[in-house]
């Protein structure tokens, strides 16, 4: 599976240019096993580059502003979503908040990634996505909320909801 070494090399690269961009950040490595349909599903995606994500962690004035999606209202999130072809981790950040939120934002760090692994098999070869979580500041000294469909709540919290998966909530106990 030529495709998958290239995907898994390219994944190996990213990571190294966002560190030399961010500084350290843990990469937790991920391996899920799936039918062969999901997996060439995955090989396309990976070989256009689409395989992955990223997620904003939006802080001003000591406060961090969370979502909650239609698809899934009882979590507080981050922004973010896939990436799409031709657009690298950092594009598809930004875009995701202007796009969710209406609101412009500049990239401050990266504190997490998952690195996932796709095969049919455990521990086979497969193909290789990665998903980054990013912080950032809003653009601009009034910032105005304009959530899109998707987005059923966003709120400005001082201290992080119960309702947060673990990198988020880990990153807002520092």
């Amino acid at each position: 599976m030529c495709m998958s070494r290239q995907g898994n090399a390219a994944v190996g690269d990213t990571i190294e240019q966002l560190r030399g961009a961010y500084g350290e950040f843990p990469v937790v490595e991920e391996r899920t096993t799936v039918p062969r349909e999901a997996l060439v599903d995955c090989l396309t995606s990976a070989s256009e580059g689409r395989l992955g994500g990223a997620r904003t962690l939006l802080e001003t004035d000591g406060r961090t502003l969370l979502v909650r999606y239609r698809g899934n209202p009882d979590v507080w999130d981050l922004p973010g979503g896939g990436l799409e072809r031709h657009e690298n981790h950092e594009q598809t950040a930004k875009r995701h908040v202007a796009e969710q939120l209406g609101v412009e934002c500049a990239l401050t760090g990266a504190f997490h990634a998952r690195r996932q692994t796709f095969s049919i098999v455990d521990d086979g070869e497969g193909a290789s996505g990665l998903w980054i979580h990013f912080e950032a500041e809003p653009l601009g000294s009034d910032v105005e909320l304009d959530p899109g469909d998707e987005i059923v709540e966003t709120r400005w919290f001082d201290a992080p909801p119960d309702a947060v998966a673990a990198p988020i909530r880990e990153r807002l106990a520092e």
